[in-house]
């Protein structure tokens, strides 16, 4: 029994990550660890940014040895559920796999040499949108991930990009930016390193305006079967998902928007790299705040 091509979704926090990997993990060829998988790598202390372990969330093939690599394979394995939760059993011999799981974001390198016939789904959301969902999420502290990290803003919340410990005091929009930054220039870094056929881009708000063309897409770049059933799911509107602090509405975002103006040029050139190497529909961003 072996994970072959698995699917690793890698975004941004709070990109609509939890959304698509909910959706597809609908799909009846494809198994997954029922939710975000941080315990897969995070129950190795020395793989968590913690005393005695790394520095941030940031994990390259030089945090692996191969007694670590088999152990992460088994651990997998051992982990995985169906579209319907049912664990695997012995009859399955070439196992098909998505996750997700937002600090996966800074891990691709590491990720590969685990997996390097792994494909990943790159998941880009207007930074507007994302950056203000980012500061939704710090401000009612409902994803702390590091409680012993305090801010001013309440204890640590999301990934930990490398320089992190320079924002612990900054202003939230300021730290929002900074994560979302650092996430997509560590992102394009890594994924050009890799064979482009090994990932594609997926822009959120086409998912969410045209779930089921972006589904098929998604299924012939994983290799795996049209789903009818997925298909049907997909073609009535999508439920929200597990972790929608407050439903979606258009421009939503500009609860923030005077915060979310002072730190754009922070992320102007980012944003400019993204539009110059990804073709996505409905793009280029504006790289100013309308």
């Amino acid at each position: 029994m072996h994970v072959e091509k698995p699917v690793f979704i890698v975004a941004a926090p709070r990109s609509g990550s939890t959304l698509l990997f909910e959706t597809l993990s609908r799909h009846q060829q494809l198994w997954s660890f029922g939710d975000e998988g941080h315990g897969w790598i995070e129950d190795y202390p020395q793989l968590r940014p913690l005393p005695g372990g790394v520095a941030s969330n940031r994990l390259t093939e030089a945090h692996l040895t191969e007694e670590l690599i088999e152990k992460l394979r088994a651990d997998m394995l051992a982990a995985l559920v169906d579209h319907q939760g049912r664990a695997l059993t012995e009859d399955q011999q070439v196992v098909r796999v998505v996750e997700k799981t937002p600090k996966n974001c800074l891990r691709i390198p590491f990720i590969n040499a685990i997996y390097p016939d792994a494909r990943y789904i790159y998941l880009y959301r207007d930074p507007r949108e994302n950056i203000a969902s980012i500061m939704e999420g710090w401000r009612h502290q409902r994803f702390v991930t590091y409680r012993e990290i305090r801010t001013p803003h309440g204890f640590w919340c999301f990934l930990r990009p490398p320089g992190w410990q320079r924002m612990v005091n900054a202003p939230l929009a300021d730290i929002a930016a900074y994560q979302w930054a650092l996430s997509h220039n560590i992102m394009l870094d890594d994924l050009a390193a890799i064979d482009p056929g090994r990932w594609m881009v997926c822009s959120f708000e086409a998912f969410v305006q045209d779930p089921v063309t972006t589904v098929q897409a998604l299924e012939s770049f994983a290799g795996v079967a049209h789903d009818e059933a997925l298909a049907a799911h997909c073609s009535r509107p999508l439920p929200y998902s597990r972790y929608t602090h407050t439903p979606p509405a258009q421009d939503k975002w500009r609860v923030h928007e005077a915060e979310i103006r002072r730190v754009f040029p922070k992320i102007r050139p980012i944003v400019e790299r993204i539009n110059e190497g990804i073709a996505l529909p409905g793009y280029p961003l504006e790289t100013g705040v309308p």
